[in-house]
């Protein structure tokens, strides 16, 4: 029954296939009508008009601006985000180059600084020549700490780097070959010495105080530095060790503390209309920051730029001048460093009261001061700040020691 039913599939599809042929013969022409598709294929191609060749292109050129929008914005984000890093970073080289700015109200105060040598009290400023002759007159006493100490301090950066190593070289090499006579000669012309050591600020007191001298050669008529005589070695170590050793002094802030009457303490500002008018270049330097703002807020930025962008105003404030206003109307300035602790607040007003009693410092509208680490100018504390001072304890004539009392100013 199978093979009957397989036989009979097998003569309908052979009668489906049509009449048979030879393989030599002419092949039959199709009886099957000619469809649309089959006269399109025949008809020529028909050149499009100038128009439409216009249009076609239009479209091509919209669809590839499309295509490339996509990348083509990106690239502008890169390009400006690039632009953006590069004026940051200029912006950050000038205010670091141009180093620490202070607020005008120090500018105005006039700020102080107390030198680590002999504590005299100058202006900024002034410190630095002050070092110099503040150093020079203990060069008697301790002549290679106090040479060490003026290479450390009245020099700075690749001179102060260069001149060490160049100084610890020459030392060292007579240390380590004390028989070699070129070693104990050193020719003053040489570029490296000119470079290095000329320019140092102590550099030739300090060839001096480890034995050279100074001498100039009757034979090529130039200066030289000789050992005519080998210093100890133990002698030539200290010398090396001390300079290694050695720091730069930096000068303390002073406090400059001042006791003032309310009449002094709060001056009252009279200021003319045209201080509060707004000019048209008022208004266009307003849009313009906030324009710069609004695109720097769209762009893609990383947390660096961010946390460098919240602190740039910041890094302006090295100094602050703190006002204290008593119950008697008294107040009490000092000038403290930016980086300065909240706390370092409280033991100033402890060291000017007549007994210790209980108190508070408070601002208007803020919570009293928390005695603690944080740095004034984490607090927000700085270019300046008034506080005043609350207690419970009656009062019979003033919270300030004698010794404050006679630093009021009239």
């Amino acid at each position: 029954m199978k093979k009957f039913i397989k036989k009979l599939v097998a003569d309908v599809k052979f009668a489906d296939a049509g009449p048979g042929h030879r393989l030599n013969a002419e092949q039959p022409s199709s009886s099957r009508p000619s469809t649309a598709r089959d006269v399109s294929r025949d008809r020529a191609r028909v050149v499009p008009s100038r128009d439409a060749q216009s249009a076609g292109a239009a479209a091509l050129a919209r669809l590839e601006a499309q295509n490339n929008k996509s990348s083509s914005s990106l690239n502008a984000q890169k390009l400006q985000l690039k632009k953006q890093t590069q004026r940051e970073q200029q912006t950050s080289s000038q205010l670091d180059s141009s180093g620490p700015r202070e607020p005008e109200i120090i500018q105005q105060l006039g700020l102080r600084m107390l030198c680590p040598i002999c504590s005299v009290s100058l202006p900024k400023p002034e410190m630095s020549s002050h070092y110099e002759t503040c150093l020079e007159q203990q060069l008697e006493r301790e002549p290679l700490k106090t040479t060490c100490t003026m290479i450390h301090t009245l020099n700075s950066g690749d001179l102060l780097i260069n001149g060490v190593k160049t100084l610890t070289f020459f030392v060292e090499n007579v240390i380590k070959y004390p028989a070699e006579e070129k070693y104990k000669k050193i020719r003053i012309k040489n570029a490296g010495v000119q470079k290095k050591i000329i320019p140092l600020s102590g550099g030739t007191e300090f060839l001096e105080i480890v034995g050279f001298t100074r001498i100039k050669d009757d034979t090529d008529e130039e200066e030289y530095y000789i050992l005519l005589e080998t210093p100890p070695i133990e002698h030539l170590k200290c010398c090396v060790e001390t300079l290694k050793s050695s720091v730069k002094l930096l000068p303390t802030l002073d406090r400059d503390i001042k006791v003032l009457p309310a009449t002094t303490a709060t001056v009252k500002l009279d200021f003319s209309e045209d201080f509060y008018r707004i000019t048209r270049q008022d208004l266009e330097n307003e849009q313009k920051r906030r324009n710069e703002d609004l695109a720097r807020s769209e762009l893609l930025r990383t947390k660096e730029m961010r946390d460098r962008d919240a602190g740039i105003g910041m890094r302006i404030y090295y100094y602050t001048v703190v006002k204290v206003r008593f119950p008697d109307n008294i107040y009490l300035q000092g000038t403290f460093s930016a980086h300065d602790a909240v706390e370092s607040i409280f033991k100033f007003v402890d060291g000017s009261l007549r007994r210790k009693v209980p108190y508070t410092l408070i601002t208007p509208g803020c919570p009293p001061l928390r005695r603690d680490k944080t740095t004034l100018k984490a607090a927000g504390l700085v270019p300046s700040v008034t506080f005043n001072l609350s207690t419970s304890e009656t009062i019979d004539f003033t919270l300030l020691s004698d010794e404050y009392v006679c630093k009021l100013s009239a």
